[in-house]
């Protein structure tokens, strides 16, 4: 049988091409992900009279355009890009359910706001869908944050629900900076101001 000689330099050489390529590699600083939250504070005011009713928000739902935790930005008419490594620590939906969750408990509307799941019976049900929720990087001006919920509020004390309120609520404000970090600031300016104005509409309806 006969055998292939390899002679001891190409070993040397080999050893030494492997080592380069693998400090290569190990030299390469990955890009670690950011995470960011949708996070609003209700401005103090004095408490309104406390009613009867109870409220229970449900979680939200999301356009499929919008859906996923990566920033979403919109760089043409029909085209739309995700952030990998900038995103929202949970689903935007989950967020912007539990800020108006924490905001209508603030705001002395109901006797209680209730947390999907709890056994106290509500006498109203809210239910928001996100219709947008993104950043506006047309042109090469500051980018615009776009924010747009729908809102439905339904009695529950009856067997058939009824619808009391619904309303489109859209905001936008121009972001400081072409960043992440200020993309997101702007985006938590649009939910403050939709929740005023969602906290104003519910007290003259109920």
């Amino acid at each position: 049988m006969t055998r292939a000689l390899v002679k001891p330099g190409i070993h040397v050489s080999l050893a030494l091409l492997l080592a380069a390529l693998c400090s290569g590699c190990a030299g390469r600083s990955s890009y670690a992900k950011r995470q960011f939250v949708l996070e609003v504070t209700r401005p103090a005011q004095p408490a309104r009279q406390s009613r009867d009713a109870v409220l229970v928000v449900r979680g939200f739902s999301i356009d499929p355009l919008y859906d996923g935790r990566g920033l979403k930005y919109r760089k043409g008419e029909s085209e739309y890009e995700a952030d990998f490594y900038n995103e929202f620590v949970l689903a935007p939906q989950v967020l912007l359910g539990s800020q108006t969750r924490n905001w209508l408990a603030q705001s002395g509307l109901f006797k209680m706001v209730l947390e999907p799941g709890s056994l106290v019976e509500p006498t109203h049900i809210l239910e928001g869908n996100v219709l947008a929720l993104y950043g506006d990087f047309r042109g090469q001006s500051l980018p615009q944050a776009v924010v747009e919920i729908r809102i439905f509020v339904v009695t529950s004390r009856s067997s058939r629900p009824e619808v009391v309120f619904t309303r489109d609520y859209r905001a936008s404000q121009q972001a400081k900076e072409r960043t992440a970090d200020a993309l997101v600031a702007a985006l938590n300016q649009c939910l403050a101001q939709i929740l005023s104005e969602l906290e104003e509409d519910l007290g003259k309806v109920l």
